[in-house]
């Protein structure tokens, strides 16, 4: 098995899940928006829960192409697992650790979206958001900076880890 066929798994295991975050949320959701009343709020939610749909089949049916865009290895295409790297490894490691978080990251953008959305659209009293939820709003912000940086970045902290082990001469 090659690295990159592990990393393209993480992504078909990513697709999986956002498909069964967007049917999830998206049925339970989007009648609890429209009883209310608010069918405009229902209507963006259940666009934004099919733009997921979408994108999870395009995850599953291309998961080496993100892979090949996500991870370069030396020699694509060409490395076992059993000649690999630590580097390799790492690089690998990081992105699947990655993928893993967007999912977290993303759902949650996904919810404080929407009560964003719902906060600003409201036509009756105002609502007001907790510092609690504007205090979550904002680490989920810092995640997904994390999460981008770590899937983005990756060859970068492989080398920030190689530096702090090894030294200025790594």
């Amino acid at each position: 098995m090659k690295l990159e066929h592990i990393v393209a798994l993480a992504v078909r295991l990513f697709a999986i899940a956002l498909a069964i975050y967007a049917l999830r949320n998206g049925i339970s959701l989007v009648p609890y928006f429209y009883e209310q009343g608010s069918h405009g709020s229902s209507y963006s939610y259940a666009a934004v829960m099919i733009v997921l749909l979408f994108v999870a089949v395009g995850l599953w049916y291309f998961p080496l192409t993100v892979t090949q865009n996500l991870v370069t290895f030396r020699g694509a295409g060409e490395t076992d697992l059993s000649s690999a790297s630590a580097d390799q490894l790492q690089l690998a490691g990081f992105t699947i650790l990655g993928l893993y978080l967007l999912f977290h990251v993303l759902s949650d953008v996904v919810y404080w979206g929407s009560i964003w959305f719902i906060v600003q659209r409201s036509s009756g009293p105002p609502i007001e958001l907790s510092l609690d939820q504007k205090a979550r709003m904002a680490a989920t912000l810092i995640e997904l900076i994390f999460v981008l940086f770590l899937l983005l970045g990756t060859r970068r902290i492989v080398d920030l880890l190689r530096k702090f082990r090894y030294g200025k001469d790594a």
